[in-house]
Protein backbone atom coordinates (compact mmCIF):
# COMPACT_ATOMS: atom_id res chain seq x y z
CA UNK A 1 0.00 0.00 0.00
CA UNK A 2 1.43 3.52 -1.03
CA UNK A 3 2.45 5.56 1.95
CA UNK A 4 1.17 9.55 1.77
CA UNK A 5 4.40 11.94 1.61
CA UNK A 6 4.08 13.81 5.08
CA UNK A 7 4.97 17.84 4.73
CA UNK A 8 8.31 18.33 6.16
CA UNK A 9 8.12 21.04 9.03
CA UNK A 10 11.40 22.73 10.75
CA UNK A 11 10.29 20.28 13.76
CA UNK A 12 11.07 17.12 11.33
CA UNK A 13 14.67 18.31 11.03
CA UNK A 14 15.28 18.41 14.83
CA UNK A 15 13.85 14.81 14.85
CA UNK A 16 16.30 14.09 13.08
CA UNK A 17 18.94 15.59 15.25
CA UNK A 18 22.46 14.37 14.13
CA UNK A 19 21.76 14.47 10.38
CA UNK A 20 20.97 17.97 10.42
CA UNK A 21 24.38 18.90 12.63
CA UNK A 22 26.38 16.84 10.05
CA UNK A 23 25.05 18.98 7.05
CA UNK A 24 25.50 22.21 8.92
CA UNK A 25 28.94 21.63 10.46
CA UNK A 26 30.59 20.06 7.15
CA UNK A 27 31.61 23.06 6.08
CA UNK A 28 33.52 24.10 9.11
CA UNK A 29 36.17 21.64 8.11
CA UNK A 30 36.02 21.83 4.55
CA UNK A 31 38.95 24.45 4.35
CA UNK A 32 42.25 24.63 6.19
CA UNK A 33 41.92 28.40 4.97
CA UNK A 34 40.41 30.05 7.85
CA UNK A 35 43.11 28.68 10.55
CA UNK A 36 46.45 29.35 8.10
CA UNK A 37 44.87 33.00 8.14
CA UNK A 38 44.35 33.33 12.05
CA UNK A 39 48.44 32.50 12.15
CA UNK A 40 49.07 34.97 9.10
CA UNK A 41 46.97 37.98 10.55
CA UNK A 42 48.49 37.32 14.12
CA UNK A 43 51.75 37.50 12.65
CA UNK A 44 51.28 40.54 10.89
CA UNK A 45 49.39 42.50 13.69
CA UNK A 46 52.81 41.33 16.00
CA UNK A 47 55.00 43.02 13.43
CA UNK A 48 53.49 45.97 13.56
CA UNK A 49 53.30 46.14 17.32
CA UNK A 50 56.34 44.85 18.11
CA UNK A 51 57.81 48.22 18.64
CA UNK A 52 54.88 49.60 21.11
CA UNK A 53 53.70 46.24 22.83
CA UNK A 54 56.60 43.66 24.80
CA UNK A 55 57.91 40.93 22.89
CA UNK A 56 57.44 38.21 24.93
CA UNK A 57 53.61 39.53 25.41
CA UNK A 58 53.57 39.32 20.90
CA UNK A 59 55.12 36.02 20.92
CA UNK A 60 53.41 34.25 23.46
CA UNK A 61 50.52 35.51 21.72
CA UNK A 62 50.89 34.43 18.56
CA UNK A 63 52.23 30.91 19.64
CA UNK A 64 48.70 30.69 21.72
CA UNK A 65 47.40 31.71 18.30
CA UNK A 66 49.39 29.10 16.09
CA UNK A 67 48.87 25.88 18.55
CA UNK A 68 44.90 26.84 18.55
CA UNK A 69 44.92 27.26 14.80
CA UNK A 70 47.23 24.24 14.27
CA UNK A 71 44.67 22.26 15.98
CA UNK A 72 41.83 23.18 14.37
CA UNK A 73 43.80 22.42 10.98
CA UNK A 74 44.72 18.72 12.71
CA UNK A 75 40.10 18.52 13.44
CA UNK A 76 39.73 19.06 9.60
CA UNK A 77 41.91 16.60 8.55
CA UNK A 78 40.93 14.04 11.13
CA UNK A 79 36.96 15.37 9.31
CA UNK A 80 37.59 14.48 5.93
CA UNK A 81 39.68 10.93 7.07
CA UNK A 82 37.03 10.21 9.11
CA UNK A 83 33.32 8.10 7.90
CA UNK A 84 31.88 10.47 10.07
CA UNK A 85 28.45 9.27 10.82
CA UNK A 86 24.70 11.86 12.01
CA UNK A 87 25.68 10.04 15.59
CA UNK A 88 28.92 11.85 15.72
CA UNK A 89 27.82 15.30 14.50
CA UNK A 90 27.66 16.66 17.69
CA UNK A 91 30.89 15.31 19.36
CA UNK A 92 32.24 17.43 16.28
CA UNK A 93 30.25 19.76 16.81
CA UNK A 94 31.29 20.40 20.26
CA UNK A 95 35.45 20.14 18.73
CA UNK A 96 34.83 23.04 16.71
CA UNK A 97 33.25 24.85 19.36
CA UNK A 98 36.49 24.19 21.75
CA UNK A 99 38.65 25.45 18.94
CA UNK A 100 36.64 28.57 18.18
CA UNK A 101 36.00 29.81 21.33
CA UNK A 102 39.88 29.45 22.45
CA UNK A 103 40.93 31.40 18.99
CA UNK A 104 38.39 33.73 20.08
CA UNK A 105 39.35 34.00 23.65
CA UNK A 106 42.96 34.86 21.73
CA UNK A 107 41.85 37.56 19.80
CA UNK A 108 39.99 38.80 22.87
CA UNK A 109 43.69 39.37 23.94
CA UNK A 110 44.54 42.44 21.74
CA UNK A 111 41.90 44.19 24.07
CA UNK A 112 44.17 44.07 26.28
CA UNK A 113 46.82 45.19 24.78
CA UNK A 114 44.99 47.82 23.49
CA UNK A 115 44.23 49.47 26.82
CA UNK A 116 47.15 48.78 28.64
CA UNK A 117 50.00 49.46 25.76
CA UNK A 118 49.57 53.20 23.76
CA UNK A 119 49.64 52.80 20.13
CA UNK A 120 49.88 55.06 17.48
CA UNK A 121 46.95 55.44 15.46
CA UNK A 122 48.40 53.96 12.74
CA UNK A 123 49.11 50.55 14.94
CA UNK A 124 46.15 51.13 16.10
CA UNK A 125 44.22 50.91 12.71
CA UNK A 126 46.32 47.90 11.49
CA UNK A 127 44.99 45.90 14.82
CA UNK A 128 41.45 47.10 14.17
CA UNK A 129 41.47 46.37 10.99
CA UNK A 130 42.89 42.77 10.87
CA UNK A 131 40.26 41.85 14.58
CA UNK A 132 37.30 43.13 12.07
CA UNK A 133 38.34 41.30 9.24
CA UNK A 134 38.42 38.42 10.77
CA UNK A 135 35.08 38.72 12.24
CA UNK A 136 33.74 39.83 9.08
CA UNK A 137 35.18 36.71 7.33
CA UNK A 138 33.61 34.16 10.39
CA UNK A 139 30.35 35.07 8.88
CA UNK A 140 31.82 32.86 5.62
CA UNK A 141 33.33 30.33 7.36
CA UNK A 142 31.22 30.03 10.66
CA UNK A 143 27.82 30.21 10.16
CA UNK A 144 26.89 26.45 9.75
CA UNK A 145 26.44 26.48 13.32
CA UNK A 146 25.72 29.16 15.34
CA UNK A 147 27.20 27.94 18.46
CA UNK A 148 30.14 27.77 17.06
CA UNK A 149 29.82 31.14 15.40
CA UNK A 150 29.49 33.11 18.55
CA UNK A 151 32.09 30.98 20.47
CA UNK A 152 34.32 33.19 18.02
CA UNK A 153 32.44 35.95 17.11
CA UNK A 154 31.24 37.30 20.99
CA UNK A 155 35.27 37.23 22.81
CA UNK A 156 36.80 38.27 19.60
CA UNK A 157 34.50 41.44 18.90
CA UNK A 158 34.07 41.98 22.98
CA UNK A 159 38.11 41.60 23.82
CA UNK A 160 38.93 44.56 21.75
CA UNK A 161 35.42 46.98 21.99
CA UNK A 162 36.40 46.53 25.64
CA UNK A 163 39.80 47.42 25.05
CA UNK A 164 39.07 50.65 23.05
CA UNK A 165 36.83 51.87 25.74
CA UNK A 166 39.49 51.79 28.35
CA UNK A 167 41.87 54.69 26.11
CA UNK A 168 42.30 57.84 27.44
CA UNK A 169 40.41 60.68 25.41
CA UNK A 170 37.11 60.78 23.59
CA UNK A 171 38.21 58.92 20.79
CA UNK A 172 38.70 55.78 22.69
CA UNK A 173 34.69 55.53 23.48
CA UNK A 174 34.04 57.17 19.47
CA UNK A 175 35.92 53.67 18.12
CA UNK A 176 34.53 51.65 21.15
CA UNK A 177 30.79 52.51 20.00
CA UNK A 178 31.92 51.70 16.56
CA UNK A 179 32.92 48.56 17.13
CA UNK A 180 30.06 47.57 19.00
CA UNK A 181 28.09 48.48 16.17
CA UNK A 182 30.48 46.59 14.01
CA UNK A 183 29.39 43.11 16.11
CA UNK A 184 25.87 43.67 15.86
CA UNK A 185 25.69 43.87 12.54
CA UNK A 186 28.34 41.14 12.42
CA UNK A 187 26.47 39.00 14.39
CA UNK A 188 22.69 40.05 12.68
CA UNK A 189 24.07 38.93 9.39
CA UNK A 190 25.96 36.03 10.94
CA UNK A 191 22.54 34.86 11.57
CA UNK A 192 20.78 35.64 8.51
CA UNK A 193 23.42 33.62 6.81
CA UNK A 194 22.73 30.63 8.93
CA UNK A 195 18.94 30.83 8.59
CA UNK A 196 19.93 30.77 4.99
CA UNK A 197 21.73 27.70 5.26
CA UNK A 198 18.90 26.19 7.31
CA UNK A 199 16.27 26.95 4.82
CA UNK A 200 18.65 25.49 2.10
CA UNK A 201 19.11 22.36 4.03
CA UNK A 202 15.49 22.30 4.30
CA UNK A 203 14.58 22.49 0.80
CA UNK A 204 17.28 19.74 0.23
CA UNK A 205 16.24 17.18 2.62
CA UNK A 206 12.53 17.90 1.16
CA UNK A 207 13.72 17.24 -2.47
CA UNK A 208 15.57 14.13 -0.92
CA UNK A 209 12.48 13.00 1.05
CA UNK A 210 10.20 13.80 -1.74
CA UNK A 211 12.42 11.54 -4.39
CA UNK A 212 12.68 9.02 -1.71
CA UNK A 213 8.98 8.39 -1.63
CA UNK A 214 8.89 9.11 -5.60
CA UNK A 215 11.22 5.60 -5.88
CA UNK A 216 9.25 4.24 -3.12
CA UNK A 217 6.10 5.06 -5.36
CA UNK A 218 7.54 3.83 -8.39
CA UNK A 219 8.64 0.17 -7.15
CA UNK A 220 5.49 -0.16 -5.66
CA UNK A 221 3.89 0.56 -8.76
CA UNK A 222 5.87 -1.66 -10.49
CA UNK A 223 5.56 -4.63 -8.15
CA UNK A 224 1.89 -4.08 -8.63
CA UNK A 225 2.24 -4.31 -12.23
CA UNK A 226 4.31 -7.11 -12.30
CA UNK A 227 1.09 -8.74 -9.85
CA UNK A 228 -1.34 -7.76 -11.97
CA UNK A 229 0.21 -9.29 -14.97
CA UNK A 230 1.01 -12.46 -13.19
CA UNK A 231 -2.73 -12.63 -11.94
CA UNK A 232 -4.11 -12.39 -15.17
CA UNK A 233 -1.97 -15.25 -16.69
CA UNK A 234 -2.99 -17.05 -14.14
CA UNK A 235 -6.60 -16.79 -14.67
CA UNK A 236 -6.15 -17.47 -18.02
CA UNK A 237 -4.69 -20.54 -17.72
CA UNK A 238 -7.33 -21.38 -15.19
CA UNK A 239 -10.21 -20.57 -17.00
CA UNK A 240 -9.15 -21.82 -20.62
CA UNK A 241 -8.65 -25.20 -18.95
CA UNK A 242 -12.21 -26.07 -18.47
CA UNK A 243 -13.91 -23.81 -20.90
CA UNK A 244 -12.23 -26.08 -24.02
CA UNK A 245 -13.27 -28.76 -22.20
CA UNK A 246 -16.76 -26.87 -22.55
CA UNK A 247 -15.87 -26.22 -26.18
CA UNK A 248 -14.99 -29.75 -27.21
CA UNK A 249 -17.80 -31.74 -25.14
CA UNK A 250 -20.36 -28.95 -26.54
CA UNK A 251 -19.49 -29.45 -29.98
CA UNK A 252 -19.57 -33.27 -29.85
CA UNK A 253 -22.96 -32.95 -28.76
CA UNK A 254 -24.34 -30.17 -31.48
CA UNK A 255 -22.47 -32.50 -34.53
CA UNK A 256 -23.39 -35.61 -32.92
CA UNK A 257 -20.42 -37.33 -33.48
CA UNK A 258 -21.28 -40.00 -31.28
CA UNK A 259 -24.72 -40.90 -32.82
CA UNK A 260 -28.50 -39.30 -32.98
CA UNK A 261 -29.66 -37.72 -29.72
CA UNK A 262 -32.98 -37.77 -30.39
CA UNK A 263 -33.89 -34.39 -30.11
CA UNK A 264 -33.32 -31.71 -32.22
CA UNK A 265 -33.36 -28.94 -29.07
CA UNK A 266 -30.34 -30.68 -27.61
CA UNK A 267 -28.95 -30.10 -30.64
CA UNK A 268 -29.51 -26.60 -31.57
CA UNK A 269 -28.16 -26.49 -27.58
CA UNK A 270 -25.04 -27.98 -27.99
CA UNK A 271 -23.92 -25.86 -30.79
CA UNK A 272 -25.21 -22.56 -28.66
CA UNK A 273 -23.20 -23.62 -25.92
CA UNK A 274 -20.16 -24.56 -28.19
CA UNK A 275 -20.95 -20.59 -29.60
CA UNK A 276 -21.04 -19.42 -26.35
CA UNK A 277 -17.93 -21.07 -24.99
CA UNK A 278 -15.67 -19.95 -28.37
CA UNK A 279 -17.02 -15.98 -27.33
CA UNK A 280 -15.87 -16.62 -24.09
CA UNK A 281 -12.47 -17.85 -24.69
CA UNK A 282 -12.35 -14.52 -27.12
CA UNK A 283 -13.21 -12.03 -24.12
CA UNK A 284 -10.62 -13.95 -21.98
CA UNK A 285 -8.05 -13.26 -24.64
CA UNK A 286 -9.14 -9.52 -25.05
CA UNK A 287 -9.44 -8.95 -21.07
CA UNK A 288 -5.69 -10.41 -20.93
CA UNK A 289 -4.43 -7.89 -23.16
CA UNK A 290 -6.24 -4.77 -21.51
CA UNK A 291 -4.98 -6.18 -18.43
CA UNK A 292 -1.96 -5.81 -19.78
CA UNK A 293 -2.12 -2.34 -20.97
CA UNK A 294 -1.24 -3.52 -24.41
CA UNK A 295 -3.59 -2.24 -27.12
CA UNK A 296 -6.75 -4.29 -29.17
CA UNK A 297 -5.05 -5.56 -32.50
CA UNK A 298 -4.73 -3.59 -34.99
CA UNK A 299 -6.04 -5.38 -37.96
CA UNK A 300 -9.33 -8.15 -37.80
CA UNK A 301 -10.45 -11.12 -39.83
CA UNK A 302 -13.18 -9.97 -42.09
CA UNK A 303 -15.31 -12.17 -44.10
CA UNK A 304 -19.19 -11.25 -44.98
CA UNK A 305 -21.66 -11.46 -41.98
CA UNK A 306 -25.38 -11.38 -42.05
CA UNK A 307 -26.36 -8.87 -38.99
CA UNK A 308 -29.97 -10.21 -38.11
CA UNK A 309 -28.70 -13.65 -38.08
CA UNK A 310 -26.15 -12.59 -35.32
CA UNK A 311 -28.81 -10.52 -33.55
CA UNK A 312 -30.94 -13.37 -33.10
CA UNK A 313 -28.10 -15.50 -31.85
CA UNK A 314 -27.35 -12.96 -29.45
CA UNK A 315 -30.93 -12.71 -28.16
CA UNK A 316 -31.43 -16.90 -27.89
CA UNK A 317 -28.33 -16.86 -26.29
CA UNK A 318 -29.52 -14.30 -23.58
CA UNK A 319 -33.20 -14.77 -23.78
CA UNK A 320 -32.78 -17.22 -20.55
CA UNK A 321 -30.40 -14.79 -18.78
CA UNK A 322 -33.56 -12.16 -19.74
CA UNK A 323 -36.53 -14.18 -18.29
CA UNK A 324 -34.38 -15.07 -15.16
CA UNK A 325 -34.38 -11.14 -14.74
CA UNK A 326 -38.13 -10.00 -15.53
CA UNK A 327 -37.24 -8.50 -18.92
CA UNK A 328 -38.69 -8.48 -22.02
CA UNK A 329 -35.95 -8.87 -24.67
CA UNK A 330 -36.94 -8.25 -28.28
CA UNK A 331 -35.00 -8.15 -31.73
CA UNK A 332 -36.48 -5.21 -34.45
CA UNK A 333 -35.47 -5.94 -37.80
CA UNK A 334 -34.80 -4.07 -41.05
CA UNK A 335 -37.93 -4.70 -42.24
CA UNK A 336 -37.34 -5.46 -45.64
CA UNK A 337 -36.74 -8.51 -45.87
CA UNK A 338 -33.23 -8.41 -47.69
CA UNK A 339 -30.43 -9.46 -45.82
CA UNK A 340 -27.99 -7.15 -44.38
CA UNK A 341 -24.82 -7.88 -45.23
CA UNK A 342 -21.53 -6.38 -43.87
CA UNK A 343 -17.58 -7.18 -43.70
CA UNK A 344 -16.76 -7.57 -40.18
CA UNK A 345 -15.39 -10.37 -38.29
CA UNK A 346 -18.00 -12.74 -36.56
CA UNK A 347 -16.96 -13.35 -33.09
CA UNK A 348 -16.45 -9.68 -32.75
CA UNK A 349 -19.45 -8.32 -33.99
CA UNK A 350 -20.96 -10.97 -31.78
CA UNK A 351 -19.26 -9.88 -28.35
CA UNK A 352 -20.01 -6.76 -29.26
CA UNK A 353 -24.20 -7.22 -29.33
CA UNK A 354 -23.96 -9.88 -26.37
CA UNK A 355 -22.25 -7.17 -24.08
CA UNK A 356 -24.19 -4.39 -24.88
CA UNK A 357 -27.67 -6.77 -24.32
CA UNK A 358 -25.97 -8.44 -21.47
CA UNK A 359 -25.27 -4.70 -19.94
CA UNK A 360 -28.88 -3.74 -20.48
CA UNK A 361 -30.54 -7.29 -18.91
CA UNK A 362 -28.18 -6.57 -16.03
CA UNK A 363 -29.32 -2.75 -15.57
CA UNK A 364 -32.84 -3.09 -16.08
CA UNK A 365 -35.61 -3.35 -13.44
CA UNK A 366 -38.17 -6.64 -13.53
CA UNK A 367 -40.96 -5.98 -15.83
CA UNK A 368 -38.79 -3.51 -18.24
CA UNK A 369 -37.85 -3.92 -21.80
CA UNK A 370 -35.14 -4.10 -24.34
CA UNK A 371 -35.35 -3.66 -28.21
CA UNK A 372 -32.25 -4.17 -30.02
CA UNK A 373 -32.95 -2.68 -33.63
CA UNK A 374 -31.86 -2.85 -37.15
CA UNK A 375 -31.54 0.10 -39.80
CA UNK A 376 -29.51 1.69 -42.63
CA UNK A 377 -28.67 4.65 -42.79
CA UNK A 378 -28.84 7.45 -45.36
CA UNK A 379 -25.20 8.21 -45.11
CA UNK A 380 -24.02 5.07 -46.19
CA UNK A 381 -23.86 3.23 -42.60
CA UNK A 382 -25.81 0.20 -40.53
CA UNK A 383 -27.15 1.39 -36.93
CA UNK A 384 -27.69 -1.12 -34.87
CA UNK A 385 -29.64 0.32 -31.51
CA UNK A 386 -29.91 -1.13 -28.12
CA UNK A 387 -32.64 0.29 -25.62
CA UNK A 388 -33.21 -0.37 -22.75
CA UNK A 389 -35.61 0.81 -19.82
CA UNK A 390 -33.37 0.73 -17.15
CA UNK A 391 -31.78 2.43 -14.37
CA UNK A 392 -29.65 4.97 -16.95
CA UNK A 393 -27.02 7.36 -15.83
CA UNK A 394 -26.35 10.86 -15.81
CA UNK A 395 -24.55 12.18 -18.80
CA UNK A 396 -21.46 13.16 -16.76
CA UNK A 397 -21.20 9.37 -16.29
CA UNK A 398 -20.90 8.49 -19.66
CA UNK A 399 -17.05 8.80 -20.70
CA UNK A 400 -16.88 7.44 -17.33
CA UNK A 401 -18.60 4.01 -18.47
CA UNK A 402 -16.65 3.54 -21.51
CA UNK A 403 -13.24 3.45 -19.74
CA UNK A 404 -12.19 -0.50 -19.21
CA UNK A 405 -12.18 -1.62 -15.55
CA UNK A 406 -14.83 1.44 -14.56
CA UNK A 407 -17.87 0.28 -12.86
CA UNK A 408 -19.95 3.34 -11.60
CA UNK A 409 -21.40 3.05 -8.43
CA UNK A 410 -25.18 3.13 -9.35
CA UNK A 411 -24.08 -0.17 -11.51
CA UNK A 412 -22.61 -1.85 -9.31
CA UNK A 413 -25.54 -1.96 -7.16
CA UNK A 414 -27.20 -4.07 -9.72
CA UNK A 415 -24.92 -5.78 -10.77
CA UNK A 416 -21.85 -6.07 -8.46
CA UNK A 417 -20.31 -8.95 -10.16
CA UNK A 418 -19.65 -6.78 -13.01
CA UNK A 419 -16.03 -6.00 -14.12
CA UNK A 420 -16.47 -3.30 -16.03
CA UNK A 421 -14.87 -4.49 -19.23
CA UNK A 422 -18.29 -4.79 -21.53
CA UNK A 423 -18.53 -1.44 -23.18
CA UNK A 424 -15.09 -0.70 -23.31
CA UNK A 425 -14.31 -3.71 -25.11
CA UNK A 426 -17.64 -3.11 -27.71
CA UNK A 427 -16.28 0.06 -28.30
CA UNK A 428 -12.87 -1.15 -29.16
CA UNK A 429 -13.87 -3.44 -31.50
CA UNK A 430 -16.70 -1.69 -33.15
CA UNK A 431 -13.72 0.88 -33.88
CA UNK A 432 -11.37 -1.90 -35.15
CA UNK A 433 -14.73 -2.27 -37.99
CA UNK A 434 -13.93 1.05 -39.02
CA UNK A 435 -17.41 2.27 -36.71
CA UNK A 436 -18.24 3.94 -33.69
CA UNK A 437 -20.55 3.23 -30.74
CA UNK A 438 -22.32 6.20 -29.05
CA UNK A 439 -24.38 6.17 -25.61
CA UNK A 440 -27.11 8.07 -24.53
CA UNK A 441 -28.76 7.85 -21.64
CA UNK A 442 -31.30 10.01 -18.67
CA UNK A 443 -30.60 8.67 -15.39
CA UNK A 444 -33.44 6.58 -14.32
CA UNK A 445 -35.42 6.72 -17.84
CA UNK A 446 -32.73 3.87 -19.64
CA UNK A 447 -30.38 4.10 -22.14
CA UNK A 448 -29.79 3.53 -25.50
CA UNK A 449 -26.25 2.63 -27.20
CA UNK A 450 -25.66 3.49 -30.79
CA UNK A 451 -23.08 0.85 -32.96
CA UNK A 452 -22.70 2.47 -36.45
CA UNK A 453 -20.76 0.28 -39.17
CA UNK A 454 -19.65 0.94 -43.08
CA UNK A 455 -22.40 -1.27 -44.52
CA UNK A 456 -21.73 -3.52 -47.50
CA UNK A 457 -19.47 -6.33 -47.73
CA UNK A 458 -15.96 -5.70 -49.04
CA UNK A 459 -15.01 -8.32 -52.01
Amino acid sequence: MKKSSPDLKESDFHDAGGELVLRRIEPLFYSRFPALSNIAIAALICIAAKDHVPLEYLFGWLLLMGGVSTYRIILNGRFSRSEVGSSDAPMWEQRMFLCAAAQGCIWAAIGLAIAIFPMPIEVLGVVLMAACGMLAGATFTMTGSQKVFRAFVLPAGIGPTTGLAFMDGDAGLVLALMAVVFLVVVLIWGWTVSKAVDERLMLAAEKEHLLANLELAHREAELEKELKQETFNKLGHELRTPLNSIIGFAEIIGTEAVGPIGNAKYKEYGSLVAESGKHLSNLIDEMLNLGKNESLQASIDKEPVDVEEIMVFCRDLLAPLARRGGVELHVVPAGDGAPLIISAERLKLRQVLINLINNAIHYTLPGGRIDVALKRNADGFLEISVTDTGIGMAEADIPKALEPFNQLKDGKKHNPDGKGIGLALSKKFVELHGGSLNVESTFGVGTTIRVLLPAGAEE
